[in-house]
């Protein structure tokens, strides 16, 4: 049958095509690297349009802030729409806030005109010194030092040593507020800032400090503020001078407005004058407040903020509430009341800003990116997809009855010469491209040069690739190498070496090669590369021989006996031990199969002996009923009836156990998983052993959930369990003591307990009660058959259980875990707990296991 797919026709088109697609995909990388890439705007971001690019939000999120920069500085210097010279600054207030309201001065604030504030802000201000001196008649005066000479006297004490004071004389002109001569009680020095204007109101800042009886700490703070406000005023005026030219419509797309909740009703002619904007006009649409809003929710970006309730509305801003709560607390708009902040992108993007040129930018780029992108992933997944068929291909021919591989003339070329061959014209392509690289400052030039340099290299590349596969098909590419001939010949010579010396040996000609190769240069470092190549690949095939030894000794620790290690592909150290491996598993395979059929003939022999026990056990316990029915006055023989009644009972329950023990041990035992509420097992095992707990005086302690608790369980299975684990604590523990049992849900596994105190003492180990015959009452003095807690632990663990038993002292303790059903099981479980399979097996039922209770069924007396 011929097989068309592997024509040299289809090989050729997929050579092709694998090319056409190199090119394709290096040429959309590119494009997405240099000219995408450049321009900062995801390719693979979801398409909401400009608005919802990185660079768009991050150039907004610098102009809102700004935006609040100039409406603040804008409410601060003019008044009806227009600068006012004429402005009163509180300098305490401007100093705290940064506003300066608009309304008359304050009688008992220091407040300045804005003129004059700026006239001396520009002019270079002095600090110098002024004194407040007070008077022994309490008046207060004020004087700058200059007016002061300043004299140094010696007054001696009354000991004689001299002691320095300081005499202050004024100018027979000087008069400070009407106080010419007094004598001086007090002298408090100032640093004050050289007046050239008056504040409002006063001549003088120490006329205002006078009438107002400001102390010198009070004074020196003023004169501090006035020295920052003259410094902030300066910067503030400027930046708001150059925010008027920056914020003007024409240079920037930003659009804000201020409206003060005392502007009133707005008008076409009024509403520059009553709010701060650079939004010049709307048209000829009657003007309102909410017409005003209404033009800012047409653009396509933009943010409304309501200081009277802190009401927030944005769309497409990068801007939450509590960054514009933030920035109004830095640069707050200089208003007496609440007002409304609107912020908004002109989305026609007229003006010439970065926003404009991002958007045009945006326009130029996405078309290109989408293509780019998408022939990056068309162009990926039609280049590996091609790859895969070449590699299939490769070595086939339309013969589908021959399956050898197909070799050409350079598949036969030695593995290290035909990766020289192939090697070096690729490093002469590369080098070739790097010399002549241009500079790529352009799609075109740059896509040129890189569909060149990638299709020769991806000739190549595939070239070698192919070939490599060929050899790797065939299994050539060891066998037809040098390094191959180099390894058999030192092979041979320590073949029969010990392996410590084979290592050390080879290890040093490993060093030996690679230190003669590094001395050749560049060429011996490629050599030493392709030889250390080599070297790993042989150690690797080592390393890979001993994983399937190890993987083989895994399968027999495992329990696959019969597992033979394939010995094809092996060599040498690794062959000798693959073969011993395989002969330990033979013998190891032996002594088990002799181990399981001494054990199927033990546990046959309980069978058998178990069944001929039966019968005539049988025909005991049918007597016994006929003689209890007879009407026999002879009380010893009655005695004798009862003693004959209770041994062949216990014989019998010791014959169950027998048979139940032989079929888990031998594994002839079905389980039948089905959904069982746990809780309602607990409460009827209860209910069925009362009578039972209370005849030895055992108080029984349970606490459970009162929801039902849901396990995957064979029903049969799991009383039998149950029922073994309260026969054990109502036949060993001590009398008039409590029993405990506990049923709890830890994550996902249900938890069981019943824990009592012996009678006798438990001088055993803890793991000896669960094997066969082993009974913790030594004396042997119970009815116990030793075979009860062994039953319960195979049957828990054939049903993916755990059983422990704890022992601390008399303490007896068992536990038993099941994992819990799942969530859909439990709900299932809880609305259908009337439905059979939920329901806990009838105690009949149960007994008919194996069928013990047909052999104990006693026969009708007329038969």
């Amino acid at each position: 049958m011929k097989r068309w797919e592997y024509s040299a026709g289809w090989k050729t088109l997929a050579v092709i095509l694998n090319q056409v697609c190199a090119v394709i995909l290096v040429l959309s990388v590119i494009i997405c690297t240099l000219y995408a890439g450049s321009s900062g705007f995801s390719m693979l971001e979801k398409d909401n349009g400009f608005e919802s690019t990185a660079y768009y939000q991050t150039e907004v999120e610098k102009q809102i802030y700004r935006c609040i920069r100039a409406a603040s500085r804008e409410s601060k210097f003019e008044n009806n729409g227009t600068y006012d010279a004429k402005l009163v600054v509180d300098i305490q207030e401007y100093m705290e806030s940064g506003r300066i309201l608009h309304g008359a001065a304050g009688e008992d604030r220091l407040c300045y005109k804005l003129a004059d504030l700026l006239n001396w802000s520009l002019d270079a201000y002095e600090i110098s010194t002024l004194l407040r001196i007070t008077y022994e008649d309490g008046t207060i005066g004020y004087i700058s030092q200059g007016e002061v000479s300043r004299s140094e006297q010696s007054v001696y004490d009354e000991e004689g040593k001299a002691v320095s004071s300081t005499a202050f004389t004024y100018g027979a002109d000087v008069e400070i507020y009407g106080v010419t001569t007094a004598a001086i009680q007090n002298v408090e020095q100032i640093e004050a800032v050289a007046e050239r204007y008056a504040p409002v109101g006063y001549t003088s800042i120490v006329e205002y400090a006078q009438q107002k009886n400001l102390s010198a700490q009070e004074l020196q703070n003023m004169y501090l503020n006035l020295e920052s406000a003259l410094s902030a005023i300066y910067n503030d005026y400027y930046a708001y001078k150059e925010n008027l030219e920056l914020f003007s419509p024409s240079m920037t797309n930003m659009r804000y407005i201020v409206i003060p909740q005392s502007a009133g009703e707005l008008t076409e002619e009024n509403y520059e004058q009553k709010t701060w904007t650079n939004i010049k006009n709307f048209g000829s649409r009657k003007i309102s407040e909410q017409e005003i809003l209404d033009y800012i929710r047409e653009q396509r970006s933009y943010l409304i903020f309501d200081s009277s309730d802190m009401s927030f509305d944005s769309r497409c801003m990068p801007a939450s509430l509590s960054d514009i709560s933030s920035y109004l607390k830095e640069y707050a708009p200089s208003v007496d009341g609440d007002y409304i902040l609107a912020i908004a992108v002109d989305s026609e993007y007229l003006a010439s800003d970065a926003l404009q040129g991002y958007k045009q930018q945006y326009e130029e780029v996405r078309p290109l990116s989408r293509a780019a992108i998408y022939g990056a992933l068309l162009g990926s997944v039609l280049y590996l997809l091609t790859l895969v068929y070449l590699t299939l291909a490769a070595g086939r021919s339309t013969d589908g009855e021959d399956r050898a591989v197909r070799l050409n003339g350079f598949d036969r070329i030695k593995t290290e010469l035909a990766a020289m061959l192939l090697l070096i014209p690729a490093f002469l392509v590369l080098g070739i491209g790097l010399y002549f690289k241009p500079v790529l400052d352009g799609v075109l030039q740059a896509s040129i040069w890189g569909g060149s340099l990638t299709f020769g290299i991806n000739l190549l590349f595939v070239a070698g690739y192919l070939s490599l596969v060929r050899r790797m098909k065939s299994r050539t590419l060891w066998s037809n190498s040098i390094l191959c001939v180099i390894v058999r010949l030192f092979s041979n010579m320590f073949h029969n070496r010990k392996a410590t010396t084979r290592t050390a040996v080879l290890y040093l000609i490993f060093l030996i090669v690679n230190f003669i190769l590094l001395c050749f240069g560049t060429f011996g470092l490629l050599l030493a590369l392709i030889f250390d190549f080599a070297v790993g690949t042989v150690l690797i095939q080592q390393a890979l021989q001993r994983q399937r030894i190890l993987e083989g000794l895994k399968q027999i620790s495992e329990g696959n006996l019969s597992y033979q290690i394939p010995r094809e592909g092996l060599s040498n150290d690794n062959l000798k031990l693959a073969d011993a491996v395989n002969h330990i598993g033979e013998g190891l395979s032996m002594a088990v199969e002799q181990s399981v059929k001494d054990e199927r003939l033990k546990s046959d022999l309980i069978t058998n002996v178990s069944h001929d026990i039966k019968t005539p056990l049988t025909s005991i316990i049918n007597y016994v009923d006929l003689l209890k029915r007879e009407d026999i006055q002879n009380e010893r023989a009655k005695n004798y009836i009862a003693i004959l009644e209770d041994k062949s009972q216990r014989l019998k329950h010791l014959t169950d156990d027998l048979v139940e023990a032989s079929k888990i041990s031998s594994g002839n035992i079905k389980l039948e998983f089905t959904r069982i509420n746990f809780q309602e097992l607990i409460q009827q095992t209860n209910g069925e052993f009362c009578e039972k707990f209370e005849d030895k005086g055992l108080q029984l302690v349970v606490n459970m959930p009162k929801e039902p608790v849901v396990i995957e369980a064979d029903g049969r299975r799991l009383w039998r369990i149950i029922e073994n684990l309260y026969n054990n604590a109502a036949k060993y523990a001590m009398p008039n003591t409590r029993v405990y049992v506990d049923l709890t849900v830890v994550g996902h596994m249900v938890r069981f307990s019943i824990k009592n105190i012996s009678e006798q003492p438990l001088n055993i180990q803890a793991e000896e009660l669960t094997e066969r015959f082993i009974r913790g009452d030594v004396a042997r003095s119970t009815e116990g058959s030793g075979l009860g807690l062994s039953i319960a632990k195979n049957l828990t663990e054939l049903q993916k259980g755990t059983f422990d038993i704890y022992l601390d002292g008399d303490l007896f303790k068992i536990t038993i875990i099941f994992p819990e059903a799942s969530q859909v099981e439990r709900e299932e479980a809880a609305e259908e707990n009337q439905s059979p399979e939920h329901n806990v097996p009838e105690r009949e039922a149960l007994e008919e296991e194996g069928g013990t209770q047909s052999d104990f069924e006693v026969p009708d007396i007329d038969n």
